[in-house]
């Protein structure tokens, strides 16, 4: 879809921006590798996870207590059950269940030891209670983890009981983000007039970690079409994905379009979006030096796709999740579970121009029906940083749809994720 002024929806936009790349040599077959499974947290999974054996591999004791073989008991005596000395062995929790016997008798229920070495037990005694069976929780060969997964503390638990040290997870992307301008600084810098701090690159950096990638940031370069060129180059040579931020636009000082033109190409300049209208997306060639055969660690044909990041911190942060997010879920094979968007009731009216899709951040608030609801942040501007701050979702207000009632129930994207992927 297309807004008035004739530039692609973002979808249309990812979708002709992949192509373009695909059609230069690019290919994103996801490379997998093996980590120790203590160090999987956050990696996608390359292959299914199956069970080596079962859990528990042996029948045990799920209480502390005696165990027994129900048919052993004795008489009852005032109600009480009497079980012989040799017909019951002390175990605790987790013990392997002693050859002869089915049931465990919790300890507490254990009345007496006489004497004579028997157990009066208190209450009738069923068998094969507080026994865990061989694979009660699961069986051998049963699939724990889906291939495309992103690992949770759950998901390498289950993997370690399954009898796996290390586990094949797709290699993690690499992104190159490339500040830009004359009046941008480092981090810790003393500012003077005009200047301002490299705040964006912290951001997006910080983003690609969530994604599940490795951000390379260079220093900041100045506005030069032939220095950006070179720095995006280079940046290829190592990357997966290009990040060059600023200079997007049709200004004076801007020249990232040129230098993409230069190193690689364009695919498309202007997006039907707000924050994030003058997005571009193309690919970056960096030479014959820097070429990955398929099959090598970065396996991209050589052909890097690469993002002309508006440099407002609003627009940055839409672009990222419309364009790097989606595009590093699928170099890493990631399912779209961990990118849903999730259901909000509106908190108030709401109005927005319907040409363009409209990335408005809004605040969460609980609710006794558990829809949360979902508020927009009224604040101007798509320099305020501060109003990612306050949020806790995106709403994405599809293009063609500008009106909006209080109550009316709206799909939002909660912060950390990313957008579904167009298939």
């Amino acid at each position: 879809m297309t807004d008035s002024g004739g530039d692609p929806g973002p979808r249309a936009a990812y979708a002709q921006w992949v192509t373009a790349c695909s059609d230069a040599g690019w290919h994103a077959d996801p490379v997998a590798e093996q980590v120790p499974v203590q160090e999987a947290l956050g990696r996608v999974t390359a292959a299914a996870v199956r069970a080596r054996w079962p859990s528990p591999r042996f029948a045990c004791a799920a209480m502390d207590g005696i165990a027994v073989a129900a048919s052993a008991a004795g008489p009852a005596d005032r109600g009480d059950v009497v079980l012989p000395a040799p017909a019951f062995t002390w175990v605790d929790t987790g013990d392997l269940l002693p050859a002869g016997t089915d049931t465990v008798v919790e300890r507490e229920r254990v009345a007496e030891i006489r004497a004579d070495g028997s157990a009066v037990i208190s209450g009738a005694l069923a068998s094969g209670k507080n026994v865990r069976a061989v694979g009660e929780d699961f069986q051998a060969g049963q699939l724990l983890v889906p291939a495309g997964r992103r690992l949770r503390p759950a998901d390498l638990g289950a993997a370690a009981a399954a009898g796996y040290a290390a586990l094949a997870v797709t290699r993690q992307p690499v992104v190159a983000i490339i500040p830009t301008g004359g009046e941008i600084r480092p981090v810790g810098a003393v500012l003077g007039p005009g200047e301002f701090t490299d705040s964006n690159s912290v951001m997006l950096a910080a983003r690609s970690v969530q994604a599940g990638a490795v951000p390379a940031v260079t220093s900041v370069q100045p506005d030069d079409p032939d220095v950006l060129a070179a720095a995006a180059r280079e940046a290829a040579r190592t990357a997966d994905l290009v990040l060059v931020l600023a200079g997007s636009s049709r200004g004076r000082g801007d020249y990232t379009a040129s230098a993409l033109a230069q190193v690689g190409g364009l695919a498309v300049q202007g997006v039907a979006v707000r924050p994030g209208h003058p997005v571009l997306l193309g690919h970056v060639k960096p030479g014959q030096s820097g070429y990955c055969p398929p099959g090598s660690p970065r396996g991209s044909g050589g052909v890097v796709p690469a993002i002309g990041v508006p440099g407002y911190p609003l627009a940055a942060a839409v672009v990222f999740e419309l364009f790097a997010a989606p595009l590093l879920a699928r170099l890493q094979g990631s399912l779209a579970e961990d990118r849903a968007l999730a259901q909000a009731r509106l908190g108030c009216d709401w109005a927005s121009p319907p040409d363009v899709e409209d990335w408005i951040p809004v605040s969460l608030q609980a609710a006794p029906d558990r829809t949360p609801v979902a508020v927009p942040d009224k604040g101007h501007g798509a320099g305020s940083v501060s109003r990612l701050v306050r949020a806790g979702a995106w709403w994405p207000i599809p293009i063609g749809q500008g009106h909006f009632a209080a109550g009316e129930h709206i799909e939002v994207l909660p912060t950390g994720s990313a957008m579904p992927e167009s298939r």
